[in-house]
């Protein structure tokens, strides 16, 4: 690598430690290591997408490197440059989990970004309220079983009622679960995982969101109006202001002790684990791990009508999917824009990433989790073993579902999003605002072209390799 010629090298990113941190502290080392000078630009989340957009539409991208969230690839992809074979071939991709690697570096059959995170949701719990032999015997007394990690979200939302309003260890009553319900603060992913167990049926794949084939809307179904309703009742399990919470203050009041058990992204673990290093926790060395709760039944699409599994499943949900790093066509840098995009995310560098609870990078290689000794030096032997226990339990699981991810998706979401504010305000119930959501998405899908949205979405969830001859372009 040879430094630029002229301009600095401009990345964009957000305004926060969460992947700005890392974005910032690695250019530095690339531009020591290299001699390419890099400018950092920051904007915050709200921003991001639009100033990305202008800069494209306008023929005036002013950035080489643009780190963002995997769910926008389709809209911005005709704008981007694909990932050199130099690259794609050599362990800063290989040493991706396929389930990132494969479902969202690629559009249209082309790899066009490389990913800096991997994200899913999984549950945290208080391992020494769970051991109180007084709150085991009282549990087994009111639910005729063990107080163990849920395995389906029957069990969940049992523990969670049992667990509200409890005294901790503090004296200060418990929050039974703490998950996030404001709107722009993550509660669209929260809703989607409670949705996975019930919508993803092993004998139609690729249903959860639309119907593969029409592109009928999926989310008005008997489904997806349990999990809204079973998500919504989780409220009343949650603290006074239950309303306002985001995923931060999800992760944070768990570490603060105020909760049984928490439902987020790898972040907790890192947050609430940690026993020396960032903000303290209160609960650090007593949290353990469950892989996203499961369930006995799913709903059938095509008899319409709950199937019974023989056994309880759990369905990966791949949460918002994770940040990717993507380099417009328009740089006159596109070679030391992928060398400083693989300097990111290569092993070595995204390893110390995701021991750092600040970063907003989650564990997304096989190599993050093979050697268990950084996480016992974090978390210790007991919370670290647990912990990449359920993480490669869930990289690995038979069923993992996809999140939603086609051109339009902003505005697929902000239409649930609207409903979902309703049906949270009391205006209407979980059944009338899914229906009307799956209206809206109806319009949204002939305005953007059926059968380019369901090309799209096919191969979004991994339905089809390739596009059709003649499909779009």
């Amino acid at each position: 690598m040879v430094p630029a010629a002229g301009a600095p090298l401009a990345v964009l990113t957000r305004d926060t430690s969460a992947i700005g941190g890392p974005a910032a502290r690695h250019a530095a080392s690339f531009q020591a290591a290299t001699g390419v000078s890099i400018r950092l630009s920051r904007t915050s989340f709200s921003e991001l997408y639009e100033r990305i957009m202008l800069g494209f539409v306008t023929a005036q991208m002013p950035y080489d490197v643009l780190l963002i969230p995997s769910a926008w690839l389709p809209d911005f992809a005709p704008y981007l440059a694909p990932v050199p074979d130099r690259i794609l071939e050599g362990p800063v991709v290989q040493d991706i989990y396929p389930v990132y690697r494969d479902a969202l570096m690629r559009w249209r059959n082309r790899v066009m970004a490389l990913t800096i995170d991997g994200d899913l949701h999984l549950g945290a719990y208080r391992r020494d309220l769970f051991a109180d032999p007084e709150a085991r015997t009282a549990f087994a007394a009111a639910y005729g079983r063990d107080l163990a990690p849920p395995s389906t979200w029957s069990q969940y939302r049992e523990i969670a009622a049992f667990f509200s309003g409890r005294s901790g260890s503090d004296g200060q009553p418990l929050a039974g679960t703490l998950e996030a319900y404001a709107r722009g603060g993550q509660r669209i992913w929260y809703l989607f995982s409670h949705a996975a167990a019930y919508t993803n049926h092993p004998d139609h794949p690729g249903a959860m969101f639309f119907d593969p084939e029409t592109m009928t809307p999926a989310i008005g179904n008997p489904g997806w109006v349990r999990a809204l309703t079973e998500f919504l009742a989780l409220r009343h399990a949650g603290p006074a202001d239950v309303a306002s919470l985001d995923s931060e203050a999800v992760r944070t009041r768990f570490a603060a002790g105020q909760a049984s058990m928490d439902i987020d992204w790898a972040d907790t673990g890192v947050l609430a684990g940690a026993l020396q290093g960032g903000a303290a926790s209160a609960v650090a060395g007593q949290v353990g791990f469950f892989a996203l709760p499961g369930s006995e039944e799913v709903w059938n699409p095509a008899t319409r009508s709950w199937d019974r599994l023989p056994a309880p499943r759990s369905v990966t949900f791949l949460a918002f999917g994770g940040w990717i790093g993507v380099v417009p066509a328009s740089s006159t840098n596109i070679d030391q824009a992928w060398d400083y995009l693989a300097w990111l995310a290569s092993p070595e560098h995204s390893t110390e990433d995701v021991l750092d609870g600040t970063s907003g990078i989650n564990p997304y290689r096989p190599s993050q989790l093979a050697d268990p000794q950084p996480w016992r030096k974090l978390l210790g032997e007991q919370q670290a073993d647990d912990y990449l226990r359920v993480l490669r339990m869930s990289l690995t699981a038979n069923t993992i579902a996809r999140d939603l991810r086609l051109p339009g998706y902003r505005a697929y979401i902000a239409a649930l999003e609207d409903q979902l504010d309703r049906v949270m305000a009391g205006e209407i119930s979980p059944e009338a605002g899914l229906a009307a959501a799956a209206e809206d998405w109806e319009s949204l899908t002939d305005r953007l072209g059926r059968q380019a949205q369901r090309r799209y979405y096919r191969q979004a969830m991994g339905l089809e390799n390739a596009l059709p001859s003649g499909a779009p372009r």
